[in-house]
């Protein structure tokens, strides 16, 4: 139930594990199953990585940080991809969202 990048889906990571010939001791097709008959019923929206996701994993911002990250980037005029990397490098946490327009400044 990975939510973006930063928290992979594990059908997904068993899956490139075996591509990459990784011994993981995971049955695929199980979890594929479970992934599609389970899982995915029950979410209320469905989870998509997009470039945003992607960024947040990447940079290891909480998901929480997105829209902050997004308003400070447009009233800045800088690209909130950056943004997202520097709150990574700065290791900001949940409840420090008031310092992302700092970091974009």
């Amino acid at each position: 139930m990975g939510a973006g990048a930063g928290n992979c889906k594990l059908e997904v990571l068993v899956a490139v594990l075996h591509k990459m010939g990784v011994a993981h001791g995971a049955e695929l097709y199980p979890l594929i199953e479970c992934a599609d008959e389970i899982v995915r019923p029950l979410q209320q929206r469905p989870v998509v990585v997009d470039g945003r996701a992607l960024m947040m994993g990447y940079a290891g911002v909480y998901s929480s940080f997105l829209l902050y990250t997004e308003r400070a980037a447009e009233k800045v005029g800088v690209d909130p991809r950056d943004v997202l990397m520097a709150i990574g490098k700065r290791r900001l946490v949940s409840g420090q969202e008031d310092l992302i327009v700092d970091v974009a400044l």
